[in-house]
C-alpha cells in the first residue's frame, strides 16, 4: 500500500529534480516499439523512477486521448513531460499515469481542467498525511490514524488515484 501511495505522489507531483533537464538523446534504431526508449541498465536515470519515454503520439495512444488534448494538458501545466533538445515533449511512465488520472476526472467525473489542477493539488496533499499518518512515529502506532489513513485512501481510489 505505501508503494501505491509513492507511486501516487510521483504521478501528482508538479516537480521532479530532473523533469525539464534537456535530454540529449535522438531517436535510435535501436529503440524500441513505437518511440519507447529501451533502458541503458543500471545508472540511467535517477534511481528508483520509471524511465520509460514516450513521443506523444505513443504517449496518446497508451492513455487512448488526441496528442492535441496532451498538447492542451501541458499548456495547462497539468503534466509537464520532459523535452528533448529539439523541444519535443518526452512522456514518462509517470507522466502516462498522471494523463490516465487526469482523464478519469475529467471524462467519467465530469470535472474542468480547473477542477482537475484542484483534484490534483489534494491528492498530493492527501498522500503527503497518508504518509505522515503511517511513518510518524509519533501517530502511526495509533488506531484513529489507521483508519484516518484508510479513509484518505478510499479517498484517493475514488478519484482513480490509486
Amino acid at each position: 500500500m505505501n508503494r501505491m501511495l509513492a507511486d501516487l505522489f510521483d504521478i501528482s507531483s508538479d516537480g521532479d529534480e530532473n523533469r525539464h533537464l534537456p535530454v540529449a538523446r535522438q531517436p535510435r534504431q535501436s529503440d524500441g516499439p513505437r518511440g519507447q526508449a529501451r533502458s541503458r541498465g543500471p545508472g540511467y536515470g535517477a534511481p528508483g523512477r520509471l524511465t520509460g519515454v514516450y513521443v506523444i503520439s505513443v504517449a496518446a495512444r497508451l492513455v487512448d486521448m488526441h496528442p492535441q488534448t496532451l498538447r492542451k494538458y501541458d499548456k495547462e501545466g497539468l503534466v509537464k513531460p520532459q523535452r528533448s533538445q529539439g523541444s519535443r515533449r518526452l512522456y514518462s511512465d509517470s507522466d502516462v499515469e498522471r494523463l490516465r488520472v487526469i482523464r478519469r476526472l475529467a471524462d467519467e467525473l465530469g470535472l474542468n481542467l480547473n477542477g482537475v489542477s484542484l483534484v490534483l493539488d489534494l491528492v498530493r496533499s492527501l498522500t503527503d498525511i497518508v504518509s505522515l499518518l503511517e511513518s510518524s512515529p509519533e501517530v502511526s502506532d495509533t488506531k484513529a490514524a489507521r483508519v484516518a489513513a484508510d479513509e484518505l485512501r478510499q479517498i484517493l481510489s475514488y478519484v482513480g488515484a490509486d
